[in-house]
């Protein structure tokens, strides 16, 4: 006989990673996230993928942005993005893409799921920036964004932990899976998506 708990991740964290893995592959195989992760970016590919991150974290912060500010009464507080894409552009010469509406997250435990992916990406960012640092160093001035996590090394252990608290419930979990879901494929029809004119 087998133990449930070696069945059911302990930490919504983890079940969050388990469940999404499949759909967060999905997003480090576009083809511009595979070059910024091996270090073979230069800098028009790299000034698009930050013109798109801003486009889907807009328009994220802004529709979520009533319920973002209220986050500090669970121990840990979202740390707006947008200014630092835009200040990394602004060092590149370039504009910002206009906001992308996200994902319709319509309950707190979606919500979470859905942070669990910016979360996730801003630790993804510090290894990313000590690859472009190290191939090109000409573009490490423009590192705001990716660079983020290092600011405050302890505040995915804090955000792990609220979720625990959040996502409390099977339902919890299932739609904090959900708005996860979504939000990975938001990133990835954002991030896929051919350059316009």
């Amino acid at each position: 006989m087998f133990s449930d708990a070696l069945a059911v991740p302990s930490s919504a964290a983890l079940a969050l990673r388990h469940a999404t893995q499949d759909t967060h592959r999905l997003v480090e195989a576009v083809p511009l996230m595979q070059a910024l992760g091996q270090g073979r970016v230069e800098r028009a590919a790299y000034a698009q993928i930050l013109r798109r991150h801003h486009a889907l974290l807009a328009g994220l912060e802004n529709q979520l942005s009533d319920w973002l500010s209220t986050l500090v009464a669970s121990g840990w507080h979202y740390r707006r993005r947008v200014p630092a894409l835009r200040e990394d552009l602004r060092t590149l010469g370039q504009q910002p893409d206009p906001p992308v509406a996200a994902p319709v997250a319509d309950n707190d435990a979606a919500r979470w799921g859905t942070l669990y992916v910016i979360e996730g990406s801003q630790l993804g960012g510090s290894v990313i920036a000590r690859s472009v640092r190290k191939h090109h160093p000409a573009l490490a001035d423009a590192l705001r964004y990716f660079e983020m996590a290092d600011d405050d090394p302890a505040g995915g252990r804090r955000f792990q932990a609220v979720l625990d608290q959040r996502l409390d419930t099977p339902s919890a979990r299932t739609a904090a899976i959900n708005g996860a879901q979504a939000m990975f494929a938001h990133f990835h029809t954002c991030l896929a998506a051919e350059p316009g004119p």
